[in-house]
C-alpha cells in the first residue's frame, strides 16, 4: 500500500515540483535542453534516454495500476523539444517529465 501510494504522489506530483528535488540521473537526461539539441549525436542520445525514461515511467505506471502515457513515439519528443526549445537552459529529465506528465493527461 505504501508502495502504490507513492507512486501516485510521484505521477500526479507536478512538473514544477519536480525541478525543485535532487534527482541522481544517469546519462545525458542530466544535461540541459540545448546540450540535447546541439548536435545530432546528441539528439539522438537524448532520444534512447527519453524512450528509456518514458518506458520506465510506464512500467512503474503499470506496476501500480496507473495509467500509462498512451502518446506515440513522435509525440513525446516533440513535446520534449518544443519545450526545450523554448527553455534551452532546463535539464532534460525535468523537460521529459513534464512531457509525460502532460501527454498523460490527454
Amino acid at each position: 500500500m505504501l508502495k502504490r501510494s507513492l507512486v501516485i504522489l510521484l505521477l500526479s506530483t507536478s512538473a514544477a515540483a519536480a525541478s525543485e528535488i535532487s534527482v541522481n540521473l544517469a546519462g545525458v537526461g542530466g544535461r540541459t535542453c540545448a546540450f540535447w539539441l546541439s548536435s545530432p549525436n546528441h539528439r539522438s542520445e537524448g532520444a534512447v534516454w527519453i524512450y528509456g525514461f518514458w518506458s520506465g515511467l510506464n512500467y512503474v505506471a503499470a506496476a501500480s495500476e496507473q495509467n500509462q502515457s498512451k502518446a506515440t513515439s513522435d509525440a513525446l519528443i516533440s513535446a520534449v523539444e518544443r519545450t526545450c526549445r523554448s527553455h534551452p537552459s532546463r535539464v532534460l529529465a525535468t523537460v521529459a517529465w513534464s512531457a509525460y506528465i502532460d501527454l498523460n493527461k490527454e
